[in-house]
């Protein structure tokens, strides 16, 4: 009997002994949220395509009504089968939500490859939606084109829409120290009639980051976290308010009677709650 009992206390022990330590558990994985959202702005998808896929499917069951994107589609603009993936990865989104996009420098081509497959006859063009008028504009020239800007000033200035929205593909500020030759002209052409229209924001790319600043009234995203490698950031270069993180993600917003949210999100549509800011405030 004492065998037994022994016996018995013995196997009390592996087992007890083979049971985890609760707090030693792993924490169950996060699911993403329900969102509704009423539009959604990304860019610089032109490479990773997996990652492209999931903010697509991300940005489709948020309800978003349209996708603002900053440019850099595809890797190559005269490559057929850049733009196959992408019709391939988008095709769903594009289905249900209207794809809004300006054209980044990969997307140049000499057979305009953009202006066919968005259906556009050139590469600025603008879009009312609703209380929002969205301005796509080509910064593949850093703005230097007279013709452009003329459109801009006479197509913004009779705009009576609550809120002015461009989207570009070269940002005139980012937290990229070797972007200054880039920002510059773009910054000196284009700021200041974003300003005198009273834009609310412009989405930008380019630089494969996050990165939100208000300048003269003006607010500037660079949503470039499409699937493109991503960049490493200069956090000295940032004033004061300024919100940055390098990695894959989406903006979306919310239109409001007081003005547009925004939050950010990542490819699975996981919110980074840190990083939610106004997209503009009326």
């Amino acid at each position: 009997m004492k065998a037994l009992a022994a016996a018995l206390l013995l196997l009390g022990a592996c087992s007890r002994s083979a049971e985890p330590p609760v707090q030693l558990k792993a924490p169950a994985a996060p699911t993403p949220q329900a969102v509704a959202l009423d539009f959604a702005a990304y860019g610089d998808c032109r490479s990773g395509h997996d990652i492209h896929r999931r903010i697509c499917g991300s940005m489709i069951r948020s309800g978003a009504k349209y996708v603002v994107v900053s440019g850099d589609l595809v890797d190559w603009g005269d490559d057929e089968d850049d733009w196959k993936i992408w019709r391939d990865v988008t095709k769903d989104l594009r289905a249900k939500a209207a794809y809004l996009a300006a054209p980044g420098n990969h997307d140049v081509s000499r057979n305009r490859a953009f202006e066919r497959e968005l259906g556009v006859e050139r590469t600025w063009t603008d879009k009312r939606m609703g209380d929002v008028h969205v301005f796509l504009l080509d910064s593949n020239e850093y703005f230097a084109e007279a013709e452009q800007l003329a459109w801009l000033e006479k197509t913004a200035g009779a705009s009576d829409a609550k809120h002015k929205i461009a989207a570009f593909h070269h940002p005139p500020y980012s937290l990229d120290s070797f972007g200054e030759h880039e920002e510059k002209p773009v910054r000196e052409r284009l700021h200041p009639l974003l300003v005198k229209h009273k834009f609310c924001a412009a989405f930008a790319g380019h630089h494969h980051s996050f990165y939100a600043t208000k300048r003269d009234g003006v607010r500037y995203v660079v949503t470039a976290g499409g699937g493109a490698h991503l960049y490493r950031q200069t956090a000295s270069r940032a004033i004061e308010g300024d919100l940055f993180r390098s990695f894959h993600h989406f903006v979306g917003c919310v239109v409001g009677p007081k003005g547009i949210g925004a939050r950010v999100f990542d490819p699975d549509g996981l919110e980074a709650p840190d990083l939610a800011f106004a997209l503009c405030e009326h």
